[in-house]
């Protein structure tokens, strides 16, 4: 018996039954009558274009900020480097992260650490790579690549396969807030009447191992989301008043 179903003959009839990701075990966190999780309404959807090619008004395919100005070789480095500027990484591990060629991704860590951009340290014989503070566009890059390729386009492609049954979703916690570490996990709110956690996690995993961050996932029912809003719940009302970063959806003022 799955956890979901178990979870589910347990509870009373017309109970609701809040699912994070560690009412499974293996680093899942949260617990059934915790403020933690639920599924949400339809809200309306307002998707920003920062990194996939999506078709426009007329028909013709549109394309995204980061494939206007970078390569994709490019995209992958930075998305790592940057989306996680809080630590560095040796040539060997980004090579096997990216699944790129050796060489190419050799250039680019060359380009960027001959620009200022990124610095270079030597542990032993390998050489390490970070994000520079100090360079002029630290900030504005940082962002850049945290709304595209280091963040939100890897969230929003795992979460592709089940768009249609997804309300909404957002990004939550020090990720957003950016003041996370290389610890910290990616903090996500989700809305769906027909996902169960379970689904959510598989296709969080490859977003998972692209980031190098523990992804734990909160999931609301619509009915649930709606009257803990009204109530002025506290957990869901912290998320909603901080900083946020919507990948699907919109939130409007609750009922």
């Amino acid at each position: 018996m799955s956890p979901i179903h178990h979870l589910a003959g347990s509870a009373p009839e017309g109970a609701i039954v809040k699912m994070t990701r560690s009412t499974f075990g293996h680093g899942f966190a949260g617990r059934a009558g915790a403020d933690q999780g639920l599924l949400m309404p339809n809200l309306g959807i307002n998707m920003l274009n920062m990194g996939m090619r999506n078709a426009s008004s007329n028909g013709e395919t549109r394309l995204s900020i980061t494939n206007a100005l970078f390569t994709s070789t490019q995209q992958r480095v930075l998305g790592l480097i940057f989306g996680q500027p809080d630590r560095s990484f040796f040539a060997s591990e980004i090579i096997a992260r990216l699944g790129a060629g050796s060489g190419a991704v050799q250039r680019e860590l060359k380009k960027l650490a001959g620009s200022g951009l990124v610095t270079v340290s030597h542990i032993g014989n390998q050489k390490h790579y970070q994000a520079n503070p100090s360079a002029p566009v630290f900030a504005e890059l940082c962002g850049l690549i945290r709304k595209t390729v280091g963040l939100i386009e890897p969230l929003r492609q795992a979460l592709a396969p089940a768009s249609s049954e997804i309300e909404v979703a957002l990004v939550y916690g020090s990720v957003a807030k950016r003041s996370a570490t290389a610890a910290s996990e990616v903090d996500l709110l989700l809305v769906s009447e027909s996902l169960t956690l379970e689904q959510v996690c598989a296709h969080l995993a490859p977003a998972e191992a692209q980031l190098g961050r523990t992804i734990n996932p909160t999931l609301y029912t619509a009915a649930e989301f709606r009257r803990r809003r009204r109530d002025g719940n506290t957990f869901l009302e912290r998320i909603l008043t901080g900083e946020t970063l919507v990948l699907h959806g919109r939130l409007g003022d609750g009922d």
